[in-house]
C-alpha cells in the first residue's frame, strides 16, 4: 500500500482527510499537526465520517511541528512516504480580514506576496527535514505555490508541484466556453497560463489584472478566436463564492496530483509550480514528478514571462538564487509606511525568522484596532 504523510490540518488539509478516507483507494495515511488536541479531533472525526461510508481506511496521527527539523526528519525517516503533502503556514494570508475596512484596505494594498515569509517558513524547514532525511519522496506543496514553490527552487529544495491556483480558473474556463456552446464540458479543453492573481485580482479592489495566455479547443478544433478569453476568465472567477467553494476545488486539485505522483503512466492536467517555476501551467506529472507540459502556440520563455510580470503585481518583484526575495514597490511602501517594517528584500533560509517578527508587528498593529489575537 502507498504511503502518504499529510502535514496541516488547516481548510485545505481538512478538505483532503474527508476526501481521502471516503476514497477507496485511499493510501495509508500519517497526519501531522502542531496542535495535537485539535489535529486528532479532526483525524477521529474523519475515520468515524469513513466508517459511517463503510470504508475503513488506515490513518494514524503524529504530533509534528516543522519548525524542529531533526524531530521531522526522524518521522519522515520512520514512516517512509511515498507522498509528503504540505498544508501548513505561520499566519494564513487572509487573517487581515479580521481588520476594520479603513485599516484592511490600507494593508491589504501590500498584496498578498507581504507575507510570503510566513507561507514558506515552514516548507522550507520540511524540505530541510526531507533532505536530512535521505528518503525518496514527492513533494505537493499547498501554500501559495505559485511563490512559495520558486522561492524554495531558488535554495534548491523545490517540491515537485503545488495544487489550486490556476486550476481554480481552467474547470471553470471549460464551464463557461461549454455553455456558451451548447456543448458538454468533456468536448471541451482549455490550456491556460496564469498566476494565482487572477483568482484574487476581482476579489481583492488593490490587485491589478495579470497577464494571462490562453487557447480553447472543441472537439480537438481551435476556437479560441470565438471567445474574449479575457472575459471567460473573467467568468470563471465569478463561478465560485471566496472561502469555502474554491477549498474544495483546492483540495481535489491536491489529491489529483497526488495520486498522479504514484502513477507510472501519469496525467495532463494544470497546475501551479512544475520544476519551481513561478505561477501556473499545463503540466504533466507522473511518479517521476512534473514538468511543464506547453501547447502548441507559447514558448517556455514566455510562459514564464507571463508569470513573472503577475508575480510582481502579488508583491514579489524578484526571486535570485540563494533565497534572495525583493518585494515589489509599492508592497515595500505598505510594509514600511503601514506596518511600520523597514524590509524591502529578506531571504528564504531566514524566512521562520522574518514570519515570527512580521507576525508580531501585525499583532501589534491588529491591538490598535480592537483585534486581539492569543
Amino acid at each position: 500500500m502507498s504511503r502518504v504523510l499529510l502535514i496541516g490540518m488547516g481548510d485545505i488539509g481538512k478538505q483532503v482527510l474527508n476526501f481521502l478516507v471516503r476514497d477507496p483507494k485511499c493510501p495509508e495515511l500519517l497526519v501531522g499537526e502542531y496542535n495535537e488536541d485539535f489535529g486528532r479531533r479532526r483525524v477521529n472525526a474523519a475515520i468515524s465520517n469513513a466508517n459511517v461510508m463503510g470504508m475503513y481506511p488506515k490513518v494514524s496521527f503524529k504530533k509534528m511541528d516543522l519548525s524542529k527539523i531533526d524531530e521531522t526528519a526522524q518521522i519522515l525517516a520512520d514512516f517512509q512516504p511515498d507522498v509528503v503533502i504540505n498544508g501548513t503556514v505561520m499566519q494564513t494570508w487572509h487573517v487581515i480580514r479580521q481588520l476594520p475596512k479603513e485599516q484592511y484596505e490600507a494593508l491589504s494594498r501590500g498584496t498578498l506576496g507581504m507575507w510570503m515569509p510566513g507561507q514558506v517558513a515552514l516548507g522550507y524547514r520540511l524540505m530541510l527535514a526531507i533532505k536530512q532525511a535521505g528518503i525518496k519522496t514527492r513533494v505537493i506543496n499547498t501554500s501559495m505555490s505559485c511563490e512559495s514553490n520558486p522561492m524554495l527552487a531558488s535554495v534548491g529544495l523545490a517540491p515537485d508541484i503545488g495544487i489550486g491556483n490556476v486550476e481554480l480558473l481552467q474547470p471553470g474556463c471549460r464551464s463557461v466556453v461549454a455553455e456558451k456552446l451548447g456543448e458538454p464540458i468533456s468536448s471541451v479543453q482549455v490550456y491556460l497560463v496564469a498566476h494565482h492573481v487572477w483568482w484574487v485580482c476581482h476579489r481583492e479592489a488593490n490587485i491589478k489584472e495579470g497577464p494571462f495566455w490562453m487557447k480553447i479547443m472543441h472537439n480537438d478544433k481551435d476556437v479560441t478566436n470565438q471567445f474574449d478569453t479575457k472575459q471567460v476568465l473573467i467568468a470563471s472567477d465569478e463561478l465560485y463564492n471566496p472561502g469555502p467553494d474554491f477549498t474544495v476545488i483546492s483540495a481535489a486539485s491536491c489529491i489529483k496530483n497526488m495520486y498522479a505522483l504514484m502513477d507510472p503512466v501519469g496525467i495532463y492536467t494544470h497546475s501551479p509550480a512544475p520544476e519551481g517555476l513561478p505561477g501556473g501551467y499545463p503540466v504533466f506529472i507522473s511518479d517521476k514528478g512534473a514538468r511543464l507540459a506547453l501547447p502548441e502556440g507559447i514558448t517556455r520563455e514566455e510562459a514564464i514571462r507571463i508569470n513573472e510580470e503577475s508575480q510582481y503585481l502579488d508583491g514579489i518583484a524578484k526571486i535570485e538564487q540563494g533565497g534572495k526575495v525583493t518585494y515589489s514597490d509599492f508592497t515595500y511602501d505598505v510594509l514600511k509606511n503601514v506596518l511600520g517594517v523597514d524590509m524591502p528584500h529578506w531571504n528564504v533560509k531566514d524566512s521562520y525568522e522574518v514570519a515570527t517578527m512580521l507576525i508580531k508587528k501585525y499583532h501589534e498593529f491588529a491591538k490598535k484596532y480592537g483585534v486581539i489575537y492569543d
